[in-house]
This record gives structure tokens, sequence and C-alpha cells, in this order.
């Protein structure tokens, strides 16, 4: 069986952009052929289950049945990818529990190659625990994310050490900026991503259309915007996956 990838994305606070890059990674997934599992983390919102309603499942990581449940299945041989949208309401509990049962050694002798992308914001200390993340996955892809829509940090930030560190790491991936105008419309779970990118689902109601298609102006922007965002995560991934199977294995 071929390598196969668990994709956890995650940020230390809310509202940034983290459920869209794990939307947008299960449906380039979907676009190459492949049926990822996806797993949404946030039991209150769902917002990503929302958006792949027969393809994912909802775990909530207050209950250890769930818990089990979940790294069972993410060390587990799949020929599948697995995306995990982790709420930053777990972040420290997630992150403790995968060190604390060795997940990555295991995950790896499966030919299960875990990738962390972590998206940081304007805090200092996202980037402080964007640091200590990658210190302490130095045997995992660990990926750091930016999400163009919200600019640079100040520069008080970034003359710290944490933000250097980060900007010296040799894997980021870039969230490519969206017209403010279509945010809403991108986010719409009726929209499905990949989708999209082919013609659009003339046998479905009007009524049932993401504004989306209903908008020239929203179709081509949209559009646009998934072909640079699909274009960079097919960037990091050959990346990911030509390190992943180099005989001469070194953190990365």
């Amino acid at each position: 069986m071929p390598k196969s990838y668990t994709y956890i994305v995650a940020s230390l606070h809310g509202r940034s952009g983290k459920t869209l890059l794990a939307r947008l990674l299960a449906d380039y997934a979907i676009l190459q052929g492949e049926a990822p599992l996806i797993f949404d983390t946030d039991a209150a919102e769902k917002r990503l289950s929302a958006c792949f309603p027969t393809r994912s499942t909802v775990v909530d990581l207050d209950k250890v049945t769930d818990q089990m449940s979940l790294f069972d299945t993410l060390t587990a041989p799949s020929s599948s990818p697995r995306v995990v949208d982790l709420t930053h309401r777990s972040f420290t509990k997630f992150f403790k529990l995968m060190q604390e049962i060795g997940f990555v050694a295991e995950a790896k002798a499966r030919d299960n190659e875990p990738v962390i992308f972590y998206i940081h914001d304007h805090e200092a200390d996202s980037f402080a625990e964007g640091r200590r993340l990658r210190e302490q996955f130095r045997d995992c892809h660990f990926v750091v994310t930016q999400n163009s829509n919200f600019g640079q940090p100040d520069r008080q930030i970034q003359r710290t050490d944490d933000y250097k560190m980060l900007k010296m790491h040799d894997l980021h991936l870039f969230i490519p900026t969206l017209d403010p105008m279509f945010i809403s419309v991108a986010d719409d779970p009726r929209l499905s991503l990949s989708e999209f990118m082919h013609d659009p689902p003339v046998s479905r109601p009007t009524g049932e259309l993401s504004l989306a298609y209903l908008s020239l102006e929203a179709r081509a922007s949209i559009r646009a915007w998934l072909k640079d965002a699909f274009a960079e995560i097919q960037r990091l991934s050959e990346i990911v996956k030509l390190r992943s199977e180099m005989t001469f294995k070194k953190p990365f």
C-alpha cells in the first residue's frame, strides 16, 4: 500500500481560517480522485461537517471514547488521506494526547505520514505556540501557514525570536486573499469547492444553488481564488511527498 497522509489543521485562536484550510485540503483530495476521511472536532458549531455531510465525522474531544476512536482511525492503514479540523478549544488537549501515545511514530510505522498545518495570526502568543509546537514534533512534517487575508503582524511582533524562527522554517503555505465581498459566499456550506471547479450543477433547482453560481462576478473571483489556493496546496503536497519518500530520513 502506498503512503497515506494525515493532515492536522490547527491554530491557537479561533477565526484564523483553519476550517477553510481543512475544507480546501479535503476538496483538493476529492479533485485528485481520492475519498478523504474528514474529521470535524468542533462538536458545537460543526462548520466543516456541514460542508461534507456524507463524508465527515464529528468528534467530541471531551469524550474519551471519541479520542480513542479518532486516534485509532488516524493510525490505521488506509489508502485515503485524512483531514482533521482541530478546534482551538481542544488545541492543548489534542497535541498532549498526540505526544503521549506516540502517534507520529506509530503512524509512520504504518506508512502514514502526519502533517501539521499550523496557522498563525497577529497575536504574539500564536507565534510562540507555533515555535513550541514545531520543537515538540520535530519528527513530523510541520507547515507554517499564513492566511493572507489577515496581512502582516505589527513590527514589534516581527522583531520577536518566535516570529523569526517561524519565518525561517522551510515549509510554508499561503492561503491566498479572497475579495472580502465574496468571503461569505465562499463560506456557504452548500458550495462544494471541488464541484465548483467543474461545470455548475445544472440539475439542481436554482433555490438550492450557492450565490457563487448565481453571480458572474462572484463566480469569476472565487474560481480564480480557488485556482491559486489549490495550486499552493499542490506545491506543498509535492514537497511533502518527495521528502516522505526520501531514503535518507531527517526531521523537517
